[in-house]
């Protein structure tokens, strides 16, 4: 079989630590006890403004949607904009 696609040699083949074309490298991250906790505040608090979007559409339901995402939106902005303003007042973990 000389139009084998593998290498017929040791010599031939690529090294152990290379990665193939196109394959996701992995990277370990470690995230920091005030990172781990502001990111479960800043999910408790969407899982709220989600009830409170859900609980306020629902008292019209004619005008379920258009209620629904003024206030879910309206509480999810400056809780994002919180979320991404907090993460820069927290130092960088420790490697």
């Amino acid at each position: 079989m000389s139009g084998s696609p593998l290498p017929s040699s040791d010599e031939d083949a690529p090294a152990q630590s290379e990665a193939p074309m196109g394959a996701a490298q992995q990277v370990q991250t470690t995230l920091s006890l005030p990172h781990i906790i502001r990111l479960v505040i800043v999910n408790v608090l969407v899982l709220v403004e989600l009830c409170i979007a859900m609980y306020m559409a629902n008292k019209t339901p004619e005008e379920f949607t258009p209620v629904f995402f003024k206030t879910f939106f309206s509480l999810l902005v400056p809780t994002l904009i919180l979320g991404v303003i907090s993460k820069r007042f927290i130092p960088k973990a420790q490697q």
